[in-house]
């Protein structure tokens, strides 16, 4: 059994330390791991009496200025989900279980509620996508759970379920809307203590809109730190940008998401673009400067929302059916400029001549300041200069897109989870552009073994960027017939690779992935 799943007792203990220079406080430490249910409201966890106002950065629930990881273990086929939390607790690591049904763990991250000196326990909350609940007797409508962490009791409690009739969330419940099954909210490295509590964005890729079934829908909101009464709602959908009808039936808008800074980038890999169905989009939604819940902004100080396809001018490659452009994407930092970002858009069903789904990843930058705010963006391909592999028939390369910092330079990361290795089919490979470099499970120093159906890549780290040696972990969900696998440190330079096994069959850890 492994280490970190096994059930440990211990007695809780307080003791006074030193961290990294800083005065001393006191710590509780815990030896148990301990599991409860979604409606329990409480796990418990080694407790850090937090510092005031926001010094960690974002994913740090437990306060000793380390981000800590999480995994999404969805299960399927009757399978309860599961989240684990991998506490750093300061050199003390600990693993902490959330579980809830089916679904529960399809997508991971971080929310900010801090809004005044002392809500420092809402500096990161833990927010959890459960896209296959039953909501108001409707199937597969979807839910949010938000959880605090409390270091005075040493728990993660259960703050709030979101549905897409909560309050301020301007919505109702729809069968097979799968409200939650992506999730996105800004984040922020250490010293961040500006208190804006911030957006919230849930993917609904199943929405039904007017005589457009599964055109998908985004919905963001603010959860406060005095209460958990969501506000300062907003929906958007491809009706803001144009597309509406049968053109935006099957886009599933939500699909993906990332958020950077003034930029909020949602995924439609199923819209219909110049009659061509599948052939995808993104949608880029821009926020002017200020508090996210506030009043709304000024006319003219919001950049309109843009359409992002290939096609268009600023775009290399044509849009074609099934290229499913924007099943993944993801914002990465521009070194030394706060506002302008760059962006990564993976299109896994791509054909290359006569390579039939062999993907592609185009890379462009966004500035919200300017009248047109999408650069070029240039595609890249496994036999693009700098890439790693060779395009094949079904490799589904940009499935999914992340970055890191390799080099001297942020590396856009690419999944190709179809990959075959040698005669091993769909065993998977993660790859840093511009370095030549990939991965597989063949590969030296790399754990375990390439497997038939691993789909190694098929999940990346979305948030690198807050964490020590900014490379995102890599999900194996198919790892053992579906148990599932996370490789730690495979892209951080310097690093030792860690491979962490799921521990139930058919579980799907890995799933998803935070930071």
């Amino acid at each position: 059994m492994r280490d970190d799943v096994r059930l440990r007792s211990g007695s809780v203990t307080a003791r006074a330390r030193r961290r990294r220079g800083r005065p001393a406080r006191a710590v509780l430490a815990c030896a148990a791991l301990v599991t409860a249910g979604v409606g329990a409201g409480a796990v418990v966890a080694p407790a850090a009496v937090a510092e005031p106002e926001c010094l960690g950065p974002s994913h740090d629930f437990d306060g000793d200025r380390v981000p800590d990881a999480v995994v999404g273990a969805p299960g399927g086929t009757g399978r309860p989900g599961t989240v684990e939390v991998r506490l750093t607790g300061d050199g003390e690591p600990r693993t902490v279980v959330l579980r809830g049904p089916v679904g529960f763990g399809t997508a991971v991250t971080q929310l900010r509620s801090y809004e005044q000196e002392g809500d420092d326990r809402f500096c990161t909350q833990l927010v959890v996508g459960s896209p296959e609940e039953t909501v108001a007797g409707m199937p597969r409508a979807g839910a949010v759970y938000l959880y605090a962490y409390d270091s005075a009791l040493g728990a993660f409690e259960l703050r709030e379920r979101v549905t897409a009739d909560s309050e301020s969330v301007l919505g109702t419940p729809q069968a097979g809307a799968r409200f939650g099954a992506a999730l996105a909210s800004a984040s922020y490295p250490e010293e961040t203590i500006d208190p804006k509590p911030q957006l919230l964005w849930v993917g609904s890729p199943g929405h039904d809109a007017t005589s457009a079934p599964d055109a998908g829908r985004v919905t963001s909101f603010v959860v406060g730190a005095t209460d958990t009464t969501t506000r300062g709602g907003e929906v958007v959908d491809l009706a803001a940008l144009g597309v509406r009808g049968t053109a935006a039936a099957g886009a599933a808008l939500g699909s993906s998401l990332s958020v950077r800074g003034q930029v909020m980038a949602a995924g439609a890999p199923g819209l219909r673009v110049a009659g061509k169905a599948g052939a995808g989009g993104v949608g880029l939604w821009f926020a002017p400067p200020g508090d996210p819940g506030g009043p709304p902004p000024e006319p003219g100080t919001q950049h309109p929302p843009a359409l992002l396809h290939q096609g268009l001018a600023q775009v290399a490659g044509e849009a074609e059916a099934g290229d499913r452009f924007g099943a993944a994407v993801h914002l990465f930092p521009v070194p030394g400029d706060p506002v302008v970002v760059d962006l990564a858009v993976g299109a896994p069903g791509e054909d290359l001549g006569a390579d039939v789904d062999a993907g592609m990843v185009s890379i462009g930058r966004v500035h919200p300041g300017l009248t047109q705010p999408l650069l070029d963006f240039r595609s890249r391909h496994q036999d693009s200069a700098g890439a790693a592999g060779t395009a094949e028939d079904g490799d589904r390369f940009g499935s999914a897109v992340s970055s890191a910092y390799l080099r001297g330079a942020w590396r856009v990361v690419v999944g190709t989870p179809a990959e075959d290795v040698g005669p091993v089919r769909d065993a998977g490979m993660v790859q840093a552009l511009g370095t030549g470099q990939g991965w597989s499970q063949d590969s030296p120093a790399v754990p375990g073994r390439a497997e038939a159906g691993d789909r190694m890549g098929a999940v990346l780290g979305p948030d690198p960027w807050v964490r020590p040696g900014r490379a995102p972990d890599v999900g194996v969900p198919g790892e053992d017939g579906g148990t599932g696998a996370v490789l730690t440190g495979l892209l951080a330079e310097g690093a030792v690779v860690r491979l962490d096994l799921g521990a139930a069959p058919g579980a799907r850890y890995g799933w998803s992935l935070a930071p």
